[in-house]
């Protein structure tokens, strides 16, 4: 039975250290055999309607062999390990969890790629090009989809909010040649540059998000040339309150328009625990107004923000 595999937020560079001395090398081994990971990919082939497009920003492999860790490396790397004869090997999907460098973590709803007998050989290179999936939907729960393929849209744009969400497509969905199968559409909010900030957020109140610890995370693709922030609604009394959790930084832009998708992997598990005696949750987006020290708004450029693919999941 697979071992559980604990949700971890911070750095784990585990690495066997080799120097010259045997004694150092278990059963006299001084040779290692090296293990090299280009990429790991998500399984194309799972249910779309399930689990939506198979877009990820996966940064490192969590390798353990007969389930012990051998460390966690930034991709694509090779490295050593002091093993001979035939092993098993279990390799994770690793992320930057809220896009930050210093907080990795095994991304928990991903299976690992196992490979079974693995043969390793002394100064020899095993190539492994793992592929993985979620884990089945009886074990995880989608606790919100969104990816703007169909007619209806999940998400909502707030009374105080200076521009609308569209849905668009073709030349407006700043189509890339690698864009994934199945983002034909993605949401787009503009807004002029006499205009201040724009705020959406789920339009269905989310009542089911775990308060116990379990993990519970929000994939998102985005594409902007301006940063927007985004964040938890929780409410307590008949009240909603704002918990603002990621900031997200522009994309790369030509003449003003945003070029690349980036994807995000934004923990929401610690602020549902926060508030565990709120009645419901949303998740909300909002731009920063922009404004000089008498709170004058400063004509800026048009600001354009990209939404796709979002995956709120919990365990």
């Amino acid at each position: 039975m697979r071992k559980s595999f604990t949700f971890v937020l911070s750095v784990c560079f585990i690495i066997a250290i080799l120097g010259t001395s045997c004694k150092k090398f278990k059963d006299g081994q001084s040779i290692p055999a090296y293990i090299h990971i280009n990429s790991i990919t998500v399984n194309p082939n799972q249910d779309y309607p399930t689990f939506g497009a198979n877009t990820s920003n996966i940064t490192d492999a969590w390798v353990y062999i007969d389930d012990q860790i051998i460390g966690c490396f930034e991709l694509p790397s090779t490295f050593p390990v002091l093993k001979s004869g035939k092993h098993k090997i279990s390799v994770y999907a690793g992320i930057k969890v809220n896009g930050i460098g210093a907080a990795r973590a095994a991304y928990t709803f991903y299976q690992p790629q196992v490979y079974e007998n693995i043969n390793f050989v002394e100064d020899s290179i095993i190539n492994l090009n793992p592929v993985v999936s979620y884990y089945p939907i009886d074990l995880i729960k989608m606790q919100w989809k969104e990816d703007f393929e169909s007619g209806t849209v999940t998400l909502c744009a707030m009374d105080e909010s200076d521009a609308p969400i569209d849905c668009v497509s073709g030349s407006e969905n700043l189509e890339l040649p690698d864009y994934p199968q199945y983002s034909s559409k993605s949401a787009k909010i503009t807004l002029p540059a006499d205009s201040q900030h724009f705020y959406v957020s789920t339009f269905n109140e989310l009542k089911e998000l775990p308060t116990d610890g379990n993990p519970c995370l929000l994939e998102l693709d985005y594409n902007c040339n301006t940063p927007f922030t985004v964040g938890v609604i929780y409410c307590k009394n008949y009240v909603e309150h704002e918990a603002p959790l990621v900031t997200i930084q522009a994309t790369d832009t030509v003449n003003d328009i945003p070029q690349n998708w980036k994807k995000i992997y934004i923990n929401i598990g610690p602020t549902c625990v926060a508030y565990e005696d709120a009645s419901y949750f949303r998740i909300y987006f909002t731009s920063h107004v922009y404004k000089n020290e008498d709170q004058e708004v400063i004509p800026n450029h048009t600001r354009l923000y990209y939404l796709d693919n979002l995956k709120l999941i919990s365990r």
